[in-house]
Formats: C-alpha cells, sequence, structure tokens
C-alpha cells in the first residue's frame, strides 16, 4: 500500500510538474503572442504614420502647384486685361486724332472755299468797276451786282 500510495504520489507528482511545465509553455507562448501582437501593432501604427505623412506631403505639393497654377492664371488674365485697356485707349486716340484731322480738313476746306469766295466777290467788284468806268448801262451792272456767287 505505501508503494501504491507512493506510485500515486509520484503520478500526482509527474501530472503536477507536466501540468506546471504545459501551463509555463502556455503562459510563454501566449507571453510571445502578445508581444508578437504588441509589435504587429506598433508596425502598423508607424505604418500608418508614414502613410498620413506620405499623403500629407503630397497634399502639399498639390496644393502649391494648385496655388502656382492660380497666380499664373491670375497674371495672365491681369496681362490680358491690361492690354486690352492699352489697346482700348489706343484706339480711342487714334479715333480722336482721326476727328482732329477731320476737323482740320473741313476747316482747311471751308478757308479755301472761303478765300475763294472772296477772289471771286473781288473779281465781280472788279469786273463791276471795269463796267461802269466803260459806260455800261446800270440795268446789266445791276443784274450781275445781283448774282450770288456759290463756290
Amino acid at each position: 500500500m505505501e508503494e501504491a500510495d507512493r506510485k500515486a504520489r509520484d503520478k500526482e507528482r509527474k501530472e503536477a510538474e507536466e501540468r506546471a511545465r504545459k501551463n509555463q509553455e502556455l503562459f510563454e507562448h501566449r507571453k510571445l503572442q502578445a508581444l508578437e501582437k504588441e509589435r504587429r501593432l506598433q508596425e502598423q501604427a508607424k505604418n500608418d504614420r508614414d502613410e498620413f505623412q506620405r499623403i500629407i506631403v503630397q497634399q502639399k505639393i498639390e496644393r502649391d502647384i494648385e496655388l502656382k497654377l492660380d497666380q499664373d492664371r491670375k497674371a495672365m488674365v491681369k496681362d490680358h486685361a491690361d492690354q486690352l485697356k492699352k489697346q482700348i485707349a489706343l484706339n480711342e486716340e487714334k479715333k480722336k486724332q482721326d476727328k482732329r484731322t477731320l476737323l482740320e480738313e473741313g476747316k482747311k476746306v471751308k478757308d479755301k472755299l472761303a478765300s475763294e469766295q472772296k477772289t471771286l466777290e473781288g473779281l465781280k467788284s472788279k469786273k463791276m468797276a471795269v463796267l461802269q468806268a466803260t459806260g455800261v448801262n446800270e440795268k446789266y451792272i445791276g443784274d450781275l451786282a445781283r448774282k450770288k456767287i456759290h463756290v
């Protein structure tokens, strides 16, 4: 009986040691799994941060490009508007100059006509004086005096 008790205790002790060893292995395995899970989570967090930073940098680059394009478009629009204003001003100045030229030409024509009118009036007066001096009837001289000179 003592032998049976001893074998039973040995068996229980071996079973307890085996359970303890298995529990220890299980504990170690769970600990390794937890460490591996922590390492994977840290790696995932680092990858997420890196991806986030890459996206931020890419968005900044795209925003800078968009701002540059917008500035270039605004500069082109402003240059175009300035060119149009300059062209409008030149056209207005040309119209004014053309009008001045036309008025000056009109004045020259008017002055020339007035000069011709004056010359013809002078010739008419001289002719009437010659006719009076030569003794032509007043009736004919009166007809000449009433004649209007049109230029």
